[in-house]
């Protein structure tokens, strides 16, 4: 008696999408978000706060700009569109910063 081997039958791993998406450019220019000197505020409370607030700042980039603010009065923090640009400005305020956007 022989042995037979049992072959499955072959599976697509990708499906096609029933509908093809588009995506499209904003038109719209990106804002900066721009950090203002204060005098009041603990230099460790600003690099802690725009770590929290800025996604994926390292300590080295929070610094420096934290630096520049100080030296200059205000740093570019951020540059995205107006609606997340607004966020993250009023997240930096809602944590005791002043925050401003406009336009790049």
């Amino acid at each position: 008696m022989g042995l037979t081997t049992y072959t499955a039958p072959a599976l697509a791993t990708e499906t096609e999408p029933r509908e093809k998406t588009r995506r499209e450019v904003s038109q719209e220019p990106p804002y900066k978000v721009i950090l203002h000197n204060d005098d009041y505020t603990p230099m460790e409370h600003v690099v802690a706060v725009l770590r929290k607030v800025i996604p994926r700042m390292s300590m080295r980039r929070a610094v420096s700009l934290m630096i520049e603010a100080h030296t200059r009065g205000k740093a570019v923090v951020h540059k995205c569109h107006k609606e997340l640009a607004e966020l993250y400005a009023e997240q930096l305020k809602s944590e005791g910063l002043t925050a401003t956007i406009e336009p790049d």
